[in-house]
């Protein structure tokens, strides 16, 4: 009986291993990434780049090529047609 206590911690103790080497770190990582992304001051820069991007994309003469004006209207008229075809 002791040697199946002792076996059943052990296996036990190795899967509880096993998961936070590898998932459970992978977790922790996205959680890290999260909470760095949700910081105010960092909220804030993001959206100082936006806004700074915004901008040089509105001095440009062109803002797409033309072959990404070109998809993303067929895009649109796909979009506008199954919202004219909603009952």
């Amino acid at each position: 009986m002791k040697i199946f206590v002792y076996k059943v911690l052990i296996s036990a103790f190795v899967i509880f291993l096993l998961y936070q080497l590898t998932i459970g770190y992978t977790i922790s990582k996205f959680q890290q990434k999260i909470s760095k992304i949700a910081n105010k001051e960092n909220l804030e820069m993001v959206k100082d780049k936006i806004r700074n991007e915004m901008k040089a994309g509105l001095e440009k003469d062109k803002i797409l090529k033309d072959e990404d004006a070109i998809l993303l209207r067929e895009f649109l008229k796909k979009i506008n047609s199954e919202l004219n075809n909603i009952k």
